[in-house]
């Protein structure tokens, strides 16, 4: 589930010749700030804190990742969430636009659940 109010981290697949070199990488950190639905597609604005810069510019595939939403609901791991294209880039790379062409589930509301909050201490 891609959860609206949460920070996202953005991955690309790395340009390499076989698997062993070839990873997903992180190529920055954002916020989703808005987020269209048509049947079939669903595209969203990310707001980078940097500048988005890909370095592997064979492949377009960009994959979003958002904290504690791993296999383990609980932990502070980055699970990823989508799997989409690079639409555009905008405002010098500032704000990214994804097509996610796959099913998609999102979380919108806009009070954060208990169990997301941080402790407090």
């Amino acid at each position: 589930m891609i959860r609206i109010r949460k920070p996202v981290q953005l991955l690309e697949w790395g340009e390499g010749t076989n698997t062993t070199n070839q990873v997903w990488t992180v190529i920055g950190e954002g916020r989703i700030v808005r987020h269209q639905k048509k049947p079939g597609i669903t595209t969203f604005t990310v707001e980078m804190a940097g500048t988005f810069e890909k370095k592997n510019s064979k492949d377009n595939t960009i994959k979003i990742a958002q904290q504690g939403e791993g296999m383990a609901a609980v932990s502070n791991r980055w699970g990823e969430v989508a799997m989409g294209v690079v639409k555009s880039v905008e405002s010098g790379g500032k704000v990214v636009n994804i097509e996610v062409s796959a099913a998609t589930k999102l979380d919108t509301r806009h009070k954060v659940p208990a169990w997301e909050e941080a402790p407090q201490s």
